[in-house]
């Protein structure tokens, strides 16, 4: 019986000896990431129990019922990173390591931007829309947006470079850098452009103004699709962290360059969605 192939000996590296050029360790900073992602996903339990016990004013319910539809997947979102994280930081694959802290940070960039638009379908929820207040927080939201996409940009960038080294072809990095700022632009876009009129029909009940439509059909849509695009983006994320950690060690010595530009790309594009996703279901004065 012909004996069997032993696989190469296994030396841990957390990616704190700087072998290979990689001068970041993802595993050091994984706990007190672990940690931040849990007291946001407490705080956002919390303001979801206020928000159900709470009484809204007449004509609020609406509102508080779309900021709950996008707290409650930011809630599941925040809790699974803490727990990626939480899993990074008992890595002993310094590739792996980097590759899991990828996809946990994208879930953090893109629940982050949303929890604020929740926020945000609070004032009107609540009666606190006086002043221009929707406005800051319109206001508050584009720059959020962009700075989770100027995040995300550096974050592949720095993980196809991490990764392969240094040595990344700059093609590649003008792909990340050019996706991003396509995200960008359509984070402004959708943040900007005026809302549609309402269409004209003689059978509209009287009590379906504008208004009505623009919150009860229009941005109801929108926060109905945002909510899924947060929770069906986190989850898959979240997917692609557990199958990376079951991937053995012995595939993580070498990984591809295309394979590396794929998951960059993977980590930029799908956060980035959710953000376009969220802006263009915020509120509107």
């Amino acid at each position: 019986m012909a004996p069997l192939e032993s696989q190469p000996a296994f030396t841990p590296d957390t990616c704190s000896s700087g072998a290979g050029g990689i001068d970041w360790s993802a595993t050091a900073s994984a706990g007190a990431m672990s940690a931040f992602c849990g007291i946001m996903a407490g705080f956002v339990l919390a303001g979801i129990i206020v928000v159900i016990g709470e009484k809204n004013p007449p004509g609020g319910d609406g509102h508080a019922s779309r900021a709950l539809r996008l707290l409650l997947p930011c809630f599941i979102g925040l809790a699974t990173a803490s727990y990626l994280y939480a899993l990074v930081s008992g890595e002993l694959v310094c590739s792996r390591a980097i590759t899991e802290q990828l996809f946990a940070g994208a879930i953090l960039a893109g629940d982050a931007v949303v929890v604020i638009v929740a926020l945000s379908w609070l004032l009107p929820a609540y009666g606190r829309d006086n002043n221009d207040t929707v406005g800051f927080f319109r206001g508050l939201i584009q720059f959020a947006a962009q700075f989770s996409t100027l995040m995300l940009i550096v974050s592949s960038y720095g993980f196809n470079n991490s990764v392969l080294h240094h040595r990344a072809a700059g093609w590649t990095d003008a792909l990340v850098w050019g996706t991003g700022g396509l995200l960008s632009a359509a984070v402004f876009f959708f943040w900007w452009k005026p809302l549609p009129a309402a269409p004209e029909t003689s059978a509209r009940p009287r009590h379906q103004t504008e208004t009505y439509w623009r919150d009860e059909v229009l941005l109801n849509r929108r926060v109905r699709i945002a909510s899924w695009a947060t929770l069906c983006i986190g989850g898959g994320l979240a997917v692609a962290s557990g199958v990376a950690v079951g991937i053995s060690y012995d595939h993580w010595t070498s990984l591809s360059p295309w394979l590396v530009d794929l998951l960059g790309e993977v980590g930029l594009l799908l956060p980035g969605a959710m953000v376009v996703a969220a802006v263009w279901a915020v509120p509107r004065p």
